[in-house]
């Protein structure tokens, strides 16, 4: 390694399906790449959907060798040192309650969650009768969660979670990107409960895994160049994009693989080789036996 050619930067991954792989947990090389990249200096971030609620219980006892956590895609900041929530945006009342009556019209299950850091707890509506992957959702969160009744939609949430079952996900994105992309920001991505259900996530405008993920890297003086990450579903598109440097695991969709650099899955440690293959081409490394 060529220690005189060493700068800051910033090494963002994406947790599910990337990172963590649901029954295998963490690759061991990953956590060692990881670890290597702050010996170097570099931020480590891991960016995901997940909410504050589900990252820690998902980790239990367990700890990453990193610097920052963007969750619920951007709406939080914290660090991870600390624990210390650096950034949250939430959803107004107004905003919320304008959402939730266009979503009522167009007859699609859905879950409203609270504020940050309390945003595992939503009401839901669900109204289809017939939609797995909500009743699996419901299950997950005993306690935490109710039907939504009158009144429940005047409140500040972070974001609104439309849960499309495999079989009937024909133009349900389109129509809410058409209803409400003008006003808030819509993201898709694949549900990490059963892997194939089409999510529909429905945030206020500044908040995607880029926005949170920018904000880290301005925090620190740096900019996109100065940054590379690794994804593998459909709602890392932005923050790819975003980054100097992007890579996308093997189990990816097909138009991000072919949009971004391929590196093997999480069973594999895809995001070592992705971290790899950055260093490389930053000149701070020069082949593989010098690395892990």
């Amino acid at each position: 390694m060529n220690k005189g050619s060493l700068s800051p930067g910033l090494f963002a991954a994406d947790m599910d399906g990337t990172l963590l792989l649901p029954g295998r947990g963490f690759h061991q090389r990953d956590i060692a790449a990881l670890e290597a990249l702050g010996e170097m200096r570099i931020l480590r971030v891991v960016a995901t959907g997940r909410s504050p609620f589900s990252f820690y219980r998902m980790m239990g006892e367990r700890v990453l060798p990193i610097d920052y956590l963007a969750l619920s895609s951007g709406a939080a900041i914290q660090d991870y040192h600390s624990g210390k929530y650096l950034r949250s945006l939430s959803m107004t009342r107004e905003d919320t309650s304008y959402a939730v009556e266009i979503l009522t019209e167009l007859g699609y299950d859905f879950c409203l969650q609270g504020e940050i850091p309390e945003n595992h707890v939503f009401t839901y509506r669900y109204t289809s009768g017939a939609n797995p992957d909500m009743e699996r959702r419901i299950a997950y969160y005993p306690g935490h969660c109710r039907p939504m009744i009158s009144g429940d939609e005047n409140v500040v949430s972070t974001q609104i979670v439309v849960i499309v079952p495999p079989d009937r996900t024909e133009g349900v994105l389109e129509a809410v990107v058409e209803h409400l992309g003008d006003s808030y920001n819509v993201l898709r991505t694949t549900s990490p409960l059963d892997g194939e259900s089409l999510w529909i996530e429905v945030f206020p405008r500044g908040i995607s895994k880029s926005e949170g993920v920018a904000w880290i890297a301005g925090k620190n003086g740096l900019t996109g160049k100065d940054c590379a990450a690794v994804g593998n579903d459909y709602n890392d598109h932005d923050l790819l994009e975003w980054a100097g440097s992007a890579f996308v695991v093997e189990n990816s969709p097909a138009h991000l693989r072919s949009r971004f650099r391929e590196v093997p899955s999480g069973a594999d440690g895809g995001v070592a080789e992705a971290a790899r293959l950055w260093l490389v081409d930053r000149g701070d490394l020069h082949d593989e036996q010098e690395w892990l």
